[in-house]
């Protein structure tokens, strides 16, 4: 099962934000399980994700369709069935963003997808081959 990315009239519900669960937690924050994601009105790909239990730890995360239009996590049948995702549909990928001081360098991580079931609202961070997805993908395409 190969998900694709999240497209703004798919979630409109995320909009005013939402709990989701991370049951492992994320990469560094195993700890953490409980988030809110939050994507202001005009924001989008943009969406902010929002530690319930711990404020000082937020996230920027992006659409990767918004900055490489062919993306796709190769989503393994234990890593859907972890998610219980019985379609692609039920699926919204969300990267992690790195905004450096020249905001115009801001890069995504497409190698740590996050995989949310829209249903559940459950989610799990997928580690993918950085030789092939990179960790710093740009987010603005420089002149």
């Amino acid at each position: 099962m190969t998900p694709t990315p999240d497209a703004p009239e798919t979630n409109p519900f995320f909009e005013d934000g939402v709990l989701l669960t991370f049951p492992k937690g994320l990469l560094g924050f195993e700890k953490l399980t409980t988030y809110r994601l939050v994507e202001p009105r005009d924001a989008y790909p943009l969406k902010f994700l929002q530690s319930a239990e711990s404020e000082t730890v937020s996230f920027i995360c992006i659409d990767p369709a918004a900055v490489k239009r062919d993306y796709e996590v190769p989503l393994g049948q234990e890593e859907a069935e972890a998610l219980s995702l019985e379609s692609p549909e039920d699926a919204m990928i969300l990267t992690m963003v790195v905004v450096p001081e020249d905001p115009r360098h801001m890069t995504t991580n497409l190698a740590g997808p996050l995989v949310v079931n829209v249903k559940t609202r459950q989610g799990r961070q997928i580690i993918l081959n950085s030789e092939k997805y990179p960790l710093r993908f740009p987010v603005l395409i420089q002149d």
